[in-house]
């Protein structure tokens, strides 16, 4: 068996040799920086994706007065996955959001300074009470949905303004909350992982082409 080992492994030692002199020393370089790359490559990390369809506002003020019909739509990521998300109490979740978005269909998106981000959820882990906000760059313009929150001025209110309190523009609709749903975030492949990969190709592809007929 010590006979069929050693054989073995000077047959290893010998592939491997020989695959690095076809790649010659370019190619060997392109390997080194790609397992190099590899090594350096981050773990992403899935999280949840929540996104919520509102009902169409039934009161408005200014520009929200044609067009439309216009109504709340959010969505955000959060790294909370599993059972972090199993009857969560009533709480602000903004440190673990990684993304979000606000917009009513009149063209206008909120993507920054987020105000609020409350939710509980049941055992099933879907939103059963929140309370999220966002503003532009002043909060004269600004997006909010609610259900049950405790410090919601209204339950179940979605509204969009670019006046502030309701003085011009507005949209709003009262009493009628819309729905939330969850799903997985897939985590995307790095910039490292792809460079590697494609290095590899490319070291692979030089060694078959210089490999003897």
């Amino acid at each position: 068996m010590e006979g069929v080992t050693e054989r073995e492994n000077n047959m290893n030692t010998f592939t491997a040799k020989s695959f690095l002199s076809r790649l010659g020393p370019p190619g060997a370089m392109l390997l080194t920086v790609a397992l190099f790359a590899m090594g350096l490559a981050p773990t992403a990390k899935a999280g949840t994706i929540y996104t919520y369809t509102g009902n169409a506002y039934t009161t408005c003020g200014g520009t929200y007065c044609t067009g439309g019909p216009y109504a709340l739509s959010v969505a955000f990521t959060t790294t909370l996955t599993g059972s972090s998300l199993v009857n969560l109490p009533y709480t602000d979740i903004s440190a673990t959001i990684t993304s979000f978005s606000f917009t009513d269909g009149s063209g206008l998106t909120i993507h920054s300074n987020l105000q609020f981000m409350d939710i509980s959820t049941n055992a099933s882990g879907n939103i059963s009470t929140w309370l999220t906000g966002a503003c532009g760059a002043t909060c004269n313009t600004q997006m909010q949905t609610n259900w049950n929150s405790p410090v919601g001025f209204n339950p179940g209110a979605d509204f969009s303004e670019t006046t502030p309190n309701f003085a011009g523009s507005y949209g709003i609709v009262l009493a009628n909350p819309g729905t939330w749903v969850a799903s997985s975030s897939i985590p995307e492949p790095s910039t490292f992982v792809l460079l590697a990969g494609g290095l590899l190709v490319l070291g692979t592809v030089r060694a078959r082409r210089a490999r003897p007929e």
